[in-house]
């Protein structure tokens, strides 16, 4: 595995040939570096920035971005009584429409603690924004 500056869920694996793809298609500007690594290029994720969008996977023709599959912890987590809440994605129900409440309710009586929707905070975030405006 390449050097990685901090330990996060996706990282550089040995096929990186430093061609840079992965910074440009990175929505944070940050979370890729460039280090030299026995005489060559390479491109190392920062743990610290990275905000596992996985653009840096489509982006890379050499695959060269590895992840940390957290799936087994996450539910021996639970099995210990963890208080686990997960964000969803509003596409989850337009991806799974016959599952979606199965599964849903399968986590909840596993232990998961909340379910919460991202479109939540975006509804927040544009009531936020009406409010600054109408305001000033």
């Amino acid at each position: 595995m390449a050097n990685q500056l901090v330990d996060a869920l996706v990282y550089t694996n040995d096929n990186c040939v430093g061609c840079n793809k992965c910074i440009s298609a990175c929505p944070v500007l940050t979370a890729n570096r460039a280090v030299e690594e026995n005489g060559q290029n390479k491109i190392v994720v920062d743990g610290n920035a990275c905000i596992s969008c996985g653009a840096c996977f489509d982006a890379c023709a050499h695959d060269a971005r590895s992840y940390i599959d957290d799936t087994d912890r996450f539910f021996e987590d639970l099995k210990k009584g963890e208080k686990i809440s997960l964000l969803l994605a509003p596409a989850f129900l337009a991806n799974y429409p016959k599952e979606y409440e199965t599964v849903l309710g399968g986590l909840k009586q596993l232990g998961v603690n909340r379910i919460i929707s991202i479109s939540f905070g975006a509804d927040i975030t544009t009531w936020g924004y009406i409010k600054y405006i109408t305001e000033q």
